[in-house]
């Protein structure tokens, strides 16, 4: 198996997983990272190529686009916004229970009046006509948590909704995470642009990135030994809790925490002479099948 032989965990995973509502309070959230090891066969450099994309999408892509949602949490001082996947529907009746991936941290610190999904958070202001207005995206109201990996930074959520609506298809899981290592994965989600002023981009609407997948490696987070994909895919606040898939679509893993900075407190020490080689860090897809286990959705 995948973790077996890199992972020593410091606490058990069933442990670290818990049930959780909105009303939790948030916990301190001190982050060090250490990668001690990289699996794989050597790369050659592999510097991720600024920016964040609309157009012109590789096929794995265009396939999974209509699947990936913005979670927004509105409250009287503003809001904010992660990103969020479907993982898994079902039946029951006249509703439908859709189960998705988001970043742990967006449930956890959400106390807004307002919690939803939504395609897009940016839309046409008009038709093609450029006099109609456009519809606003529609929202999915009603997010309920189901379970956070306190350890991952992940989480399951879930609306209901009538079976006549549409929601985009559920990503392949198929547990093979290493299958990309040294291919090129994509990232989709919601980057919040504005925060870097050389991409000279404003609106946080969601956007495709690009850059390798690279190896594992270990990762010390609140006292607990994990696994992460180190990658080359640029990503900004806001990208938390997207997918990161393979070329064939299959999902590499779960954008959790991006390239270190002052103001975040990430801290990482892989090669010091290739500090632009790594941008983001994910959540394996097996860690994303075992919080689906733990959830009893696996």
């Amino acid at each position: 198996m995948l973790f077996t032989a890199i992972r020593q965990r410091v606490t058990s995973r069933a442990q670290a997983s818990r049930r959780i509502g909105f009303k939790g309070k948030r916990s301190a959230r001190r982050l060090c990272f250490a990668l001690a090891c990289l699996c794989g066969a050597a790369l050659p450099a592999a510097h991720a190529g600024e920016g964040f994309f609309t157009g012109d999408k590789p096929p794995a892509v265009a396939r999974a686009w209509g699947s990936v949602y913005a979670f927004v949490c509105e409250g009287r001082k503003g809001a904010y916004t992660a990103t969020a996947f479907p993982v898994k529907r079902s039946s029951r009746g006249e509703r439908t229970d859709h189960y998705f991936i988001t970043a742990g941290h967006a449930v956890e610190d959400c106390r807004g009046e307002r919690r939803y999904l939504v395609e897009d958070t940016g839309g046409k202001r008009f038709e093609d006509d450029g006099i109609t207005l456009a519809p606003r995206p529609r929202r999915l109201e009603g997010v309920t948590p189901v379970r956070v990996d306190d350890t991952y930074d992940i989480a399951v959520i879930r609306i209901t909704t009538r079976p006549a609506e549409r929601i985009g298809p559920a990503l392949p899981l198929n547990g093979q995470c290493d299958a990309s290592f040294g291919q090129e994965v994509y990232a989709i989600g919601f980057p919040g642009v504005a925060k870097r002023r050389s991409l000279r981009q404003s609106a946080q609407i969601k956007r495709w990135s690009r850059g390798l997948s690279v190896g594992l490696g270990h990762a010390d987070f609140r006292g607990s030994t994990s696994t992460y994909v180190a990658t080359s895919v640029d990503s900004l606040p806001g990208n938390s809790g997207g997918p990161v898939l393979a070329a064939d679509g299959a999902l590499v893993g779960v954008m959790v925490k991006g390239a270190a900075g002052p103001q975040n407190n990430f801290r990482y020490d892989v090669d010091p002479k290739k500090k632009d080689d790594w941008h983001s860090f994910l959540v394996p897809c097996e860690g994303v099948l075992r919080l689906l286990q733990q959830a009893k959705l696996g």
